[in-house]
This record gives structure tokens, sequence and C-alpha cells, in this order.
């Protein structure tokens, strides 16, 4: 058995926060294990998710043990995903500035532009979560792919997907007679297990690039 360590931007600190938010940072990070394990498809890979936080912490948590992989949000389409190493350096202050060396940047992995896009690429999952959580459909004959939001779209040129999802579930599912409200940590665990990883590998290159690369 082969371990593989992966720091995935998101999450937050532990310190002084209720149960249920630190319930919710687990759930999450269990639920990146199962989708990371699906996207691999092995038995013989065990794979660890350790929560970075924001970006600046999850990559200072990379350069202390760079035998992990790093996942972050690349803030930017997928032809400018590498900018995101400039945006660790500030001029104005070096003391603060965080270089990944470039023996290590083929450990860095990208979510373009942020997690929620995988959402986005397979919208299905949004009705299979909703179906679970047992939502309400609004505007039942609309599609919710044929949104003007997504439709049509490189979901990977949309600026800020979680906030697209976000109107998305609002505008589509309520519950107990309010609309749905996205949150990273209480929502994307169950979206995440709704994935459909073979389907969205073939519509995410930097999942096909982990697939492929990971030093396992």
């Amino acid at each position: 058995m082969v371990r593989l360590n992966i720091i995935v931007e998101g999450g937050t600190s532990l310190n002084n926060v209720s149960a249920d938010t630190a319930n919710n940072v687990e759930a999450l990070r269990q639920s990146l294990h199962h989708f990371f394990a699906r996207i691999l498809g092995r038995e013989d890979v065990d794979i660890v998710i350790f929560m970075g936080w924001g970006c600046r912490m999850a990559a200072k948590l990379f350069l202390k043990d760079q035998s992990c992989l790093l996942y972050v949000d690349s803030d930017a389409p997928y032809a400018d995903r590498y900018n995101w190493f400039a945006k660790l350096v500030n001029n104005d202050y070096p003391e603060k500035n965080i270089v990944i060396p470039e023996a290590q940047k083929d450990k860095v992995y990208f979510m373009v532009q942020e997690m929620e896009a995988w959402f986005l690429k397979q919208p299905d999952c949004l009705e299979r979560w909703a179906d679970k959580e047992g939502c309400t459909r609004r505007h039942g004959q609309e599609v919710l792919s044929e949104h003007s939001l997504i439709r049509n779209k490189n979901i990977e040129d949309i600026v800020k997907p979680s906030k697209a999802l976000k109107d998305l579930m609002k505008h589509f599912f309520s519950k107990n007679k309010e609309v749905v409200r996205y949150g990273k940590l209480k929502t994307a665990p169950g979206l995440l297990d709704a994935l459909d990883a073979d389907m969205l590998i073939t519509k995410d290159v930097e999942l096909q690039r982990f697939k492929v690369g990971s030093p396992i």
C-alpha cells in the first residue's frame, strides 16, 4: 500500500470553532478523500487529505513537507493558472514572500478557477445532491444545464464559480420552504459525494494530470 498525502486549500482553523463547524470541516476532508480515491481508481493507494485553510497557509504547509501534493484554487482561467505562484510574492513585503521551488511546482495542482467549478461542469450532481437532501425543485420546467449562467460556457472561464453555484442552487432548489443557500463547509461534502468522477475527469485537464502524474 502506497501513501499519498494531499494538502487541499479549504477548511478553517479548528481553534475556537463550534462543534458543527469542526464536523463540517471533517466531512469536507472525508469527501475529498473519497473523491480523489475515485479519481485515481486504485486500491493500492492510501490517500490522506490535509485541509490547508487559505492558499497561503496551504502553500506554507506544502513547503514544510514537499512529499505532499498541493491542490489549490487557481482563481484564474486555465491558461493563467501558473500566475498563482506569483501571487505568493509581494515585493512590498519580501519577508512575507512564499516561494515554491521550481522542482516542486509540478506537485501543485489547480481547481480552475475554484473547486465549485467541478460541480458546474457536472450539473447533474446538483440534482442528485438535492434529491438526497430532500430538497424541492423550483422552476420545474427549467433544465439546470440550460441556465444562462453555464449554458454553452467554458466553465473554467467563469470568474468566481462559487457565486454562480450559489445563484444556481438558490434559483433551482428549496428546502422547508426556504431557498437553498450554498455554503462550502456545509454543502460541498455532499456535492463531492454526488460527482461522477469518471465523467468529470474527461472534462478537467488538471484532474487528468493528477491521475497520470501523481508520484505513486
